[in-house]
């Protein structure tokens, strides 16, 4: 009989270790007539290597922390107040076929000459040909543009030129503040590797491009 009872202690014990609980074990006295006690055997939190950046769960902004997500995507709050989930980030779009968030109006997965694109109004991605040469050359408006330039189309707000980006919301081509693109340029690497969390103030994980929105969980 106490074989039986180590076994299921062991047992409780590796199911509690896998649940990342406490185990409690109620004891017998060692004094007649005293109670049984209660004995803590151990206990540790369920992750230990939670993020700095991430601790404080309660700021909901989402944010790009290094290594903690696949390529072009970020960390978006998820449903309970210390949970996080990664899905792509604003102005890109998740291609099922390959299971990864690419970014709008680069080759990405296309061929050579065309650029990742979305069908509308359906929002499936395709790939689009690229009637501009030339390295973030594409159509805008009729001519060939540069994408995360001035391009002497857009306004100026004070002494701030806004560029030639991807509308976070549409998804399309347009002129937007230099902040979003600037920063999605260089989370991208092109202006070398970022070891530094970055917020995306205003991202949403049920925009259009992202997974959680391809597959209905909106």
């Amino acid at each position: 009989m106490d074989g039986r009872k180590t076994m299921g202690l062991k047992s409780l014990i590796i199911c509690a270790a896998i649940a990342g609980l406490a185990v409690v074990q109620t004891l017998p006295s060692t004094e007649p007539g005293k109670p049984r006690v209660q004995e803590e055997i151990f206990g540790f939190p369920a992750d230990e290597q939670i993020s700095y950046y991430l601790q404080n769960a309660r700021n909901r902004t989402p944010i790009f922390v290094p290594g903690k997500c696949a390529d072009n995507e970020i960390l978006y709050p998820g449903d309970h107040e210390s949970d996080w989930v990664c899905d792509c980030r604003p102005g890109h779009v998740y291609y099922p076929q390959m299971n990864k968030c690419y970014p709008l109006f680069m080759q990405g997965f296309c061929k050579p000459g065309e650029y990742v694109d979305v069908m509308r109004p359906s929002m499936i991605v395709n790939c689009t040909t690229n009637v501009c040469s030339g390295q973030n050359m594409v159509p805008y408006d009729g001519k060939c543009v540069e994408l995360n330039r001035h391009n002497r189309i857009c306004k100026r707000v004070g002494r701030v030129y806004w560029v030639i980006g991807v509308n976070a919301t549409t998804l399309e081509l347009g002129c937007v503040p230099p902040d979003a693109t600037t920063m999605l340029h260089r989370v991208n690497g092109e202006e070398g590797e970022d070891e530094e969390p970055i917020q995306f103030e205003g991202a949403n994980r049920c925009s259009n491009g992202t997974r959680t929105k391809y597959e209905g969980l909106c």
